[in-house]
């Protein structure tokens, strides 16, 4: 049996049934902390920004904190151009870069990092990253990545398009100071969006008990972890973002809410979701904008599956030229339909009548050769269904 080791500056032989367990505990913790929708405390953010820095070496920056990331990122772009026409003397293509968010990296995430890693073996590492950075990643990834792809989109995309207005009215400066706002990326931290990093360097510490001199510096990255969201940082300044007031996952932690935003930050700044899939507003705010003509011609695939499935599948069946393979005499049973879906190809469908009336349409499997078949899959029944009969639906 393989030697537990703790010291302070070792962890070998594995984790133990009670450190798996204060693992798990400690992974909820941090998953709650990537998701939060509370509104940050500037009087508790501002001065653990302050520690950041002087921990990487840097001198104290001004710490600016705004209500969204979309704001974070036109504000840091603008005011990275307005530092660089203060100093010139600095190429133009370093106006937003990344010099203090690695000096920041360097002195207190990545060094922790490969400290950790180094003292625990190989064993021990991989059990305690199981148990925390991937349980959180998984459980927050699509929920906090998304929020910053979507904010770095949506600059991007604005701000690309005031550069084509300020080319056509010839205005130089005012094409230069977006073209650093779409390039805000480069200087951004995740904040408590990176929770899941946090969760195994604090695990390594507080449950295994490594006492690293890394720690110390640590301290500051946690705590701007803890009580900001994302943060861009520049040598004179830093800007944080507020967390979003609404977070919405589905059953898979993906991004969804059928009736409003998954994301919505305090200056109303807005993300719209399908079960993982982002998604015109007005389809979820305004169902009667979504038409089925509109959501068979979108030419993504996955915004084409979710603009169905808003709609529902039982009036795309109407637009489509489908076969009928069999009909039940039971409505509740259901006719089982297939159609061809642009791109997809065949599909099999269950149209059904349920208890209160509604019909519905269902993708199910193409090897399903009957509605009662098909009607039987749904409830995870798939060989002796020759007894079965539907539950009443309400």
């Amino acid at each position: 049996m393989t030697k537990i080791v703790r010291t302070p500056t070792r962890a070998e032989g594995g984790i133990t049934p009670d450190e798996k367990r204060r693992m798990d505990e400690h992974a909820t913790w941090w998953i709650a902390n990537a998701m939060s929708t509370e509104p940050v405390d500037p009087d508790l953010l501002i001065p653990a920004i302050k520690r950041l820095y002087a921990v990487a070496g840097l001198k104290e920056p001004r710490v600016v904190v705004v209500p969204s990331p979309l704001v974070m990122a036109f504000a840091s772009g603008f005011a990275a151009a307005i530092w660089y026409e203060r100093k010139k003397g600095i190429a133009t293509d370093d106006a937003t870069d990344d010099a203090t968010d690695d000096a920041t990296d360097d002195a207190t995430y990545v060094a922790t990092y490969v400290a950790t890693r180094d003292a625990t073996r190989v064993a021990t590492d991989d059990a305690t990253d199981d148990a925390t950075r991937d349980a959180t990643y998984d459980a927050t990834r699509d929920a906090t990545r998304d929020a910053t792809d979507d904010a770095t989109d949506d600059a991007t995309r604005v701000a690309k398009q005031m550069v084509r207005l300020a080319k056509e009215f010839g205005s130089e400066r005012y094409k230069f100071y977006l073209a650093c706002a779409a390039r805000w990326s480069v200087m951004y931290q995740g904040g408590n969006m990176w929770s899941a990093w946090d969760c195994y360097l604090t695990a390594a510490r507080d449950i295994l008990g490594l006492r690293l001199p890394e720690h110390e510096k640590y301290a500051a990255w946690e705590d701007c972890a803890k009580l900001g969201g994302f943060r861009v940082v520049h040598e004179e300044f830093c800007i944080v973002s507020d967390r979003p007031e609404i977070l919405k996952v589905d059953d898979e932690n993906r991004p969804h809410n059928e009736t409003g935003p998954s994301h919505r930050w305090r200056d109303g700044w807005s993300l719209y979701h399908w079960h993982g899939v982002r998604v015109p507003g007005e389809w979820i705010e305004n169902r009667a904008s979504l038409t089925p003509q509109i959501a068979l011609a979108q030419e993504n695939t996955e915004v084409r599956r979710a603009a169905c499935e808003i709609l529902g599948w039982s009036k795309i069946l109407r637009e489509l030229d489908g076969k009928t393979l069999d009909t039940d005499a039971d409505p509740e049973i259901g006719e089982l339909i297939r159609v061809n879906l642009p791109d997809n190809g065949p599909q099999n469908f269950l149209r059904v009548l349920c208890g209160t009336g509604r019909e519905f349409a269902i993708p199910v499997p193409n090897t399903m050769k009957t509605a009662l078949a098909a009607n039987a899959w749904t409830y995870g029944i798939e060989d002796d269904f020759t007894n079965f009969k539907p539950e009443v639906r309400t």
